[in-house]
C-alpha cells in the first residue's frame, strides 16, 4: 500500500474520479491498489482545493468577474431583472450600470427583518 506522497498524478486523478463517480473509499483504495488513508487524504486536498494541476492555470479564458465585488454587482443586476437574458445582463455590467438606482428595489417588496 502507498502513501498519498508515493501516488503518481495519475494514481491521485484516478482516486478523484472514482469517488467522484460514487465509489466508497474500500473500492477506491481496492482499485488504486493504495491505503483507504491515502484515499481520503487525496480526495479531501482535491475537494478543498490543495491539489491543482500546475498546467491548469495557464489555458482557458479569463474569468470574467474574478473578484467578490463584481459577483456581488452581478447578483445585484439579476436580483434587478430576474427576466433578464445573458445578453442583456453582459450589456448592463459591461457599461457599468450596476451603479445607479438599478440597484435600488422596489419598496414594499423587499424582505422585512
Amino acid at each position: 500500500m502507498q502513501k498519498p506522497s508515493d501516488l503518481s498524478d495519475v494514481q491521485k486523478g484516478m482516486i478523484i474520479g472514482f469517488r467522484a463517480k460514487g465509489g466508497s473509499i474500500s473500492e477506491t483504495a481496492n482499485f488504486v491498489n493504495c491505503s483507504r488513508a491515502a484515499v481520503v487524504k487525496v480526495y479531501r486536498a482535491w475537494q478543498y482545493g490543495t491539489i491543482q494541476n500546475q498546467r491548469r492555470g495557464t489555458c482557458g479564458a479569463p474569468r470574467a468577474i474574478d473578484d467578490y465585488r463584481g459577483e456581488r454587482g452581478l447578483r445585484r443586476c439579476v436580483r434587478a431583472n430576474r427576466r433578464a437574458t445573458v445578453e442583456q445582463l453582459t450589456a448592463q455590467m459591461n457599461q457599468g450600470a450596476t451603479k445607479g438606482s438599478i440597484l435600488v428595489p422596489p419598496v414594499g417588496l423587499g424582505s422585512a427583518r
